[in-house]
């Protein structure tokens, strides 16, 4: 990407020089940039990132092309009425509306507003969080190439009034400094905070508060985990405990490395309920094999990244993303699409196991009772020696073709 590239259309950016690139190019258009950033030492693969734009504005940002269920994903990651009980339903149901292509993102947004699901005031609120969290990223990825892909219906599709780039890209360098200066406190967000009770106490602070912060730590996950639980933009996650570890009740430990040994295959499970995840780890590991487990969908793809699990797992419906969605999301990594993969769910439909079979996966029921749990582990055990056989298939045949 050293050629110099500076069309209507197409671009090309150095380092730290996308900002003034994208006030530049942002005009009239109705549609969205591709931004594609170079490969490093320490990234091999191409970075792709998609900014919806229409009539100066900018409507969404996107680790791909816009849909109904990236609208969907956005909304049940950062609007957090969408993982209460009687919401939950509804948002499902939509989002296996917008995977099977039966709602536009336009008619699905009407539906999100008309089952109170959310307000247009937090939607446009999550879209802002979400363009504000990717530009934390992207800004800082390199250099790279952009083109401008033309589409028509874009505003129709999401219509709503969008946010001015210059506005955006000033809060944008508000919040490198922000997080410039939560450093020291908080050097990375996959680290997980232990909790010192007995300076809480001497900090004297609310009971409530006191709950809230118990409840967060006791859960075990690292920072980035916690904002996703909590629906919230990861930067007011990282400065809520800044002030924390500032008044020392919070200290951080490096999130758990997983066991990687030459004789042991890793497998890793994708699942909303610990309770599952807890009983899948077990059930595996007695079986011989080393197991990563990952209880946010949303961050699923970066742990499958750095963990290169030799089969998936993964449990049909969860919130933000369903198992199928994330599917998809796998197969269009190139570094990632041939690992082999199952469906693991309490749903015994001909309709899922089919989809299954379409996905190219492999499908497995949970053990709904603790008489069924012995099966479970045998059809387990039986399902993971077909996978790896597959796995080394691939890797044979991956060799060989090098």
């Amino acid at each position: 990407m050293n050629r110099l590239i500076n069309t209507a259309d197409r671009f090309s950016f150095p380092a730290r020089g996308l900002p003034s690139q994208m006030l530049e190019h942002i005009d009239s258009k109705v549609g969205h940039w591709e931004y594609q950033f170079a490969r490093l030492a320490d990234r091999p693969e191409t970075v792709q990132w998609y900014l919806g734009v229409a009539n100066g504005q900018i409507l969404y940002s996107s680790d791909r092309a816009w849909s109904g269920q990236k609208l969907l994903e956005i909304v049940g990651r950062y609007v957090f009425q969408t993982r209460h009980a009687f919401v939950k339903p509804r948002f499902e149901l939509l989002m296996t509306k917008a995977e099977e292509g039966e709602l536009t993102p336009r008619q699905l947004l009407a539906e999100i507003i008309e089952a109170r699901i959310a307000d247009e005031e937090q939607i446009v609120k999550a879209l802002r969080t979400k363009i504000l969290t990717d530009l934390d990223i992207y800004l800082l990825m390199g250099s790279g190439e952009a083109k401008f892909v033309p589409t028509v219906d874009v505003s129709a599709q999401l219509p709503l009034a969008g946010f001015e780039p210059l506005s955006l890209l000033a809060e944008a360098k508000q919040r490198r400094l922000m997080w410039k200066e939560l450093k020291p406190r908080v050097p990375a967000m996959n680290l997980v905070p232990i909790l010192d009770r007995a300076m809480m106490v001497k900090a004297k602070i609310p009971a409530g508060q006191q709950q809230r912060i118990e409840i967060l730590v006791k859960s075990g996950n690292n920072l980035d985990e916690i904002a996703v639980e909590m629906a919230k933009d990861p930067l007011e996650i990282a400065d809520m405990f800044a002030k924390l570890v500032r008044r020392g009740m919070i200290r951080f430990i490096p999130p758990p490395e997983e066991p990687e040994t030459e004789t042991q295959m890793t497998i890793m499970a994708i699942d909303d309920s610990p309770m599952m995840l807890t009983q899948f780890q077990q059930l595996v590991t007695a079986l011989g094999y080393a197991v990563v487990v990952c209880q946010q969908a949303e961050n699923a793809i970066e742990t499958i990244v750095k963990v290169k699990p030799a089969a998936l797992f993964i449990d049909l419906n969860m919130p933000g993303v369903t198992g199928f969605e994330l599917i998809k999301q796998i197969r269009q990594q190139p570094e990632l699409a041939k690992i082999p993969m199952a469906i693991l769910t309490g749903e015994h439909k001909f309709s899922n196991r089919l989809r299954a079979q379409w996905s190219g996966c492999e499908f497995i029921t949970k053990p709904l009772t603790a008489g069924a749990v012995s099966d479970f582990q045998a059809q387990l055990e039986e399902l993971l020696a077909k996978l790896l056989k597959t796995a080394t298939a691939v890797s044979v045949n991956s060799t060989s073709n090098n």
